[in-house]
């Protein structure tokens, strides 16, 4: 019995034992972090929208403004007037990555924060103390959206009171988000200007936005926002130089557009 007794505590102690490793590398493993997965889908740079309508993208230091990720081990990158694809990694960190060669300074890292934002790490280019968030956006009632749609929203979009040269229509024009003009024909479209050579296409420096008509022949404006959206104006701009780049002069206002 003696026997029995003592091979029972044995074998119970050896069962104890077991749990014992087992809950210790259980609770070891539990503390290692598991790696974030690749992030899908298109983020745009919050920080510069953030500074809208007071700034354009132009007057805020940026890597690029999209960053698309469509596949696993590479990303999409647009700065406004390029686009170029650069792979990424996983880091050291689970939930960093690194986007290889991506400006002069050598590579780039991003952390991830949940599945919708992003932060850029890209204070060797724009020499800023703070990184640059990016957020996950998505389509909305069907339709595509990025940043140009999100800049469009905040600088322009809505529905106004129309001047042509000083006299009301009788109608309003509504600018919509994803670049659609309605109520101001032959005029179907606009694009506003905020990265590349039309930020230099008139003397002084002024915003500018092309109206495209039917035909999908493009007219540029200088304008102005007033009070954020209160008032909207179009200025004529000069023909363009011959064998020069801008310097376009300013003339008088065109159209303008207001909310009250």
């Amino acid at each position: 019995m003696k026997i029995l007794n003592s091979r029972l505590l044995i074998g119970i102690q050896v069962i104890m034992a077991i749990v014992f490793i087992i809950q210790a590398c259980t609770s070891g493993a539990s503390k290692v972090p598991a790696p974030c997965a690749p992030p899908t889908g298109k983020f745009v740079n919050a920080t510069v929208l953030g500074k809208c309508p007071d700034k354009m993208p132009v007057d805020v230091p940026h890597f690029c403004l999209e960053l698309n990720f469509w596949d696993d081990d590479s990303v999409l990158v647009d700065n406004g007037f390029e686009k170029f694809s650069l792979p990424f990694s996983l880091a050291a960190d689970g939930c960093t990555f690194k986007i290889v060669g991506a400006s002069l300074f050598g590579d780039m890292y991003f952390v991830l924060d949940g599945d919708t934002s992003i932060q850029l790490i890209d204070t060797a280019w724009t020499k800023l103390t703070g990184f640059s968030t990016f957020n996950r956006v998505r389509p909305i009632d069907g339709e595509n959206v990025g940043f140009e749609y999100l800049l469009n929203e905040c600088i322009l979009a809505g529905e106004y009171a129309f001047f042509n040269e000083g006299n009301l229509a009788p109608h309003q024009v509504a600018f919509l988000p994803n670049g659609q003009l309605n109520g101001m024909k032959p005029f179907l479209g606009y694009v506003l200007c905020y990265a590349g050579d039309c930020l230099e296409e008139t003397e002084p420096a002024s915003r500018t936005i092309d109206l495209i008509d039917e035909k999908g022949q493009k007219q540029t404006f200088a304008f102005k926002s007033i009070e954020g959206k209160m008032a909207i104006e179009l200025y004529s701009i000069g023909p363009p130089i011959p064998d020069m780049k801008g310097g376009r002069s300013i003339g008088p206002m065109v159209y303008e557009f207001r909310t009250e």
